[in-house]
């Protein structure tokens, strides 16, 4: 027996009996011997699907997610939206050193609120006129911001009256610049005194307000305006830049085509190529470190230990002066050197199989080319499942009524509006009706948006709808390819009979049969999902809080178990979408048989996981940075070709453009590769089922290519043409 070579069937190990030869099976089972797999779970993913539509129509029946858009006065007014002020797109807080929860983008912090057609321009402190009368001129009346219908001309009001005992003016107001709406102050060298730590007005007179407070609230606010000005500069760099970037991602998405087209022929070259040459770098860079930490050694200052914070003081390049980064390095690479010599010295038999398989996923990929763009069908499903997500988040986050408060009812009103107490609930239109009339210094007034009780109910159901959906659509991609390539791999002579649509049909059957078990498979990595990002919350919170480090502990160790669960199992997820896909069984067996088969050749399934792996990465990852230097030596107007310059679009970020090439031509590839993948992972189980069924007799061959055969020292006796 060859050291690769299968269990007899008549053998019942640990993982139990092989699979015996059925001279009915010629490749994925037909549709009259199939039924429909996991029915209560295709039942269930269904309902839960209606269940999410009621709750969307709920959330846009009682949403409205310009209450997150715009911003909103003390009055309940949208800025810029409203008739009132329509011609008031911007919001302007009174105090807001007051602004301290990131809940001031929906209901405003807890200072009066006006919306205004421009932010100021200048700093205005207006507090010492309410201090001394003598102060509080026409001129100083005009500069001051106030409610709407308040006049601050109004003699017969104080300034007093108008900015300490009403709040109706604003006590003061920066030099703002406009910000996802709101006037988020714009202070710069020489508006405050460094010493005293004081704002200075726009007369150079000391302001009573710290920039610590200062920026405390604006920072509660969470926006800055550099970031308007970046985003101004990213769009225009956009709109000069994009026909750059589209031609990148068309050369991304050929030359993935064309790495794929050339495995094919050489994949065997490429993947010792890739192996031997990792080897080399790795023993290359060993030589590198280990020189420059000798080095090191007669420096002054160079044995200093490593100080993160040295990062900041003075940049990364710091730590190329130390001993201790060159030893870190020599190690991790030695480490990666010795683990890659020994994969490829014990396992080389093993290796040869592997590249066998990556030869028989070209051949499938290549015979099918249609597999390479079914996957932008499941991927624009998924795009709109995050839309749709989204959407409703907003509309859930937006749900609530209007809360108004009673915040001004003089003595005298009390009789007369009967019902209302000081800071009791009011409605607007009712106590305008009932009791403004009669007592004009009564007031109702908004205070913010209530949210209903159920609102977190709904997200998150909302929140576990859409990752049940997005792994469902991810599995249904998955069992549809393995389909089409199990059609190919079981086709005896592969010159003549290949089925005319694998692809379709398999869709076909999917659709028809197995969706229950998508269904299945997809619940299991949702829930563990759920858990996951509950877990990470849970962490988060702990770790601002003091004396929690058992609990971090704890929670780290149950997030990397998480994490290992989750990959465990989509990785038997996988395998048993392949084994429906060619059986036609429900999700269990599917899975059993899977897990049994892979156990009964795990080192086969390690060699050739890895390989597949790091062949696959190192595509991708050649693909991108080939792509992504090309641009960048571009758009730096680095490539020395005469009268290259004048096509060269002119960006105020040259980075921004390439980064959205790297992402964009990394996610192309990985689209192109997941397919080749896939071909590998069903080609693998099916070539492990070959090897157990078949013995290359005259009525039992082998479905593997020649080439598969030698590596494996077998021969058919009946002729197969590849």
């Amino acid at each position: 027996m060859t050291g690769i070579e299968s269990a007899s069937p008549a053998q019942k190990g640990p993982y139990g009996r092989p699979r015996s030869y059925d001279p009915d099976f010629h490749g994925p089972v037909h549709n009259n011997k199939r039924s429909c797999t996991d029915i209560l779970c295709a039942l269930l993913f269904f309902v839960f699907m209606f269940g999410w539509a009621g709750v969307g129509a709920y959330a846009i029946y009682y949403g409205d997610p310009e209450i997150l858009a715009f911003p909103t006065d003390s009055d309940g007014r949208k800025c810029g939206r409203d008739p009132e002020v329509a011609d008031k797109k911007f919001l302007l807080y009174f105090d807001l050193t007051q602004c301290s929860s990131p809940i001031v983008l929906i209901a405003g912090c807890p200072t009066p609120q006006v919306c205004v057609s421009q932010c100021p321009q200048e700093n205005r402190f207006a507090v010492p006129y309410g201090l001394d009368e003598r102060l509080c001129t026409d001129a100083a009346r005009r500069s001051l911001t106030c409610r709407p219908g308040v006049n601050p001309m109004d003699r017969s009001r104080s300034c007093r009256s108008l900015l300490r005992d009403t709040d109706d003016c604003a006590p003061y107001t920066f030099r703002s610049a406009a910000v996802l709406g709101r006037c988020v102050p714009n202070l710069g060298i020489g508006d405050f005194d460094e010493e005293n730590d004081r704002v200075k007005d726009a007369d150079g007179k000391e302001m009573n307000v710290t920039m610590d407070a200062l920026y405390k609230g604006a920072e509660k606010l969470g926006v800055f305006v550099s970031l308007k000005d970046f985003g101004v500069e990213a769009v225009s760099d956009y709109r000069e830049s994009w026909w750059v970037i589209v031609l990148a991602l068309v050369a991304c998405m050929v030359v993935s085509l064309l790495w794929i087209l050339l495995m094919r022929f050489v994949a065997g070259l490429m993947v010792w190529v890739a192996l031997l040459g990792s080897l080399a770098g790795l023993i290359g860079g060993c030589v590198y470190t280990f020189i420059r930490w000798r080095q090191l050694a007669d420096v002054p200052g160079a044995d200093k230990k490593i100080n993160p914070l040295d990062a900041f003081t003075k940049g990364f390049d710091s730590f190329l002066e130390l001993q201790q980064t060159w030893l870190i390095f020599f190690i991790i690479l030695c480490v990666l050197a010795t683990i890659l010599l020994l994969v490829v010295l014990i396992l080389c038999k093993r290796l040869r199989v592997a590249i066998e398989v990556i030869d028989h996923a070209s051949r499938a990929v290549t015979s099918t080319l249609s597999t390479l763009a079914f996957p932008l069908l499941p991927w624009l499903l998924q795009l709109g499942t995050v839309v749709l997500f989204t959407t409703l988040a907003l509309y859930i986050a937006s749900m609530g009524r209007a809360k108004y408060l009673v915040s001004s009812l003089p003595q005298s009103c009390r009789n007369v509006c009967g019902g209302y107490v000081f800071n009791g609930t009011c409605d607007p239109d009712a106590f305008e009706k009932s009791c403004r009339t009669d007592c004009p210094d009564a007031e109702c007034r908004f205070v913010q948006y209530e949210k209903f009780e159920i609102v977190p109910y709904l997200h998150a159901y909302n929140i576990f709808a859409m990752f049940w959906s997005l792994f469902f659509l991810s599995a249904m991609g998955e069992m549809v390819l393995a389909g089409a390539f199990s059609s190919w791999y079981w086709t005896f002579d592969k010159s003549k009979n290949l089925p005319p649509a694998p692809l379709s049909s398999s869709m076909g059957r999917t659709f028809r049969y197995h969706l229950g078990t998508l269904a299945f498979g997809s619940l299991i990595i949702a829930i563990i999902r759920v858990i996951r990002v509950t877990l990470e919350y849970i962490y988060k919170n702990c770790k601002s809080k003091p004396g929690s480090q058992v609990a971090r502990a704890i929670l780290c160790c149950c997030r990397c178990c998480m994490w290992c669960l989750e990959k465990f199992m989509r990785f038997i997820n996988r395998n048993a979408y392949i084994m429906t896909a060619t059986y036609g069984t429900n999700f269990c067996k599917s899975a059993r048989d899977a897990f049994m088969l892979i156990m009964r050749n795990v080192l086969r399934v390690i060699a050739v996981d890895a390989v597949c792996d790091f062949l696959l990465f190192l595509g991708k990852a050649l693909i991108t940075i080939g792509i992504t230097v090309a641009s960048f030596y571009f758009l730096d107007h680095r490539i020395p070709i005469e009268g290259l310059d004048k096509f060269v679009p002119e960006t105020h970020y040259s980075w921004l453009p390439v980064v959205t090439i790297a992402v964009g031509c990394f996610f192309i590839s990985s689209l192109f590769f997941s397919v080749y993948n896939m071909a590998v992972d069903t080609l693998f189980l099916c070539f492990l089922e070959d090897l157990e069924r078949n013995d290359g007799s005259e009525e039992r061959p082998y479905y593997m290519s020649k080439d598969m055969m030698k590596v494996l020292g077998k021969k058919n006796r009946r002729v197969k043409a590849d």
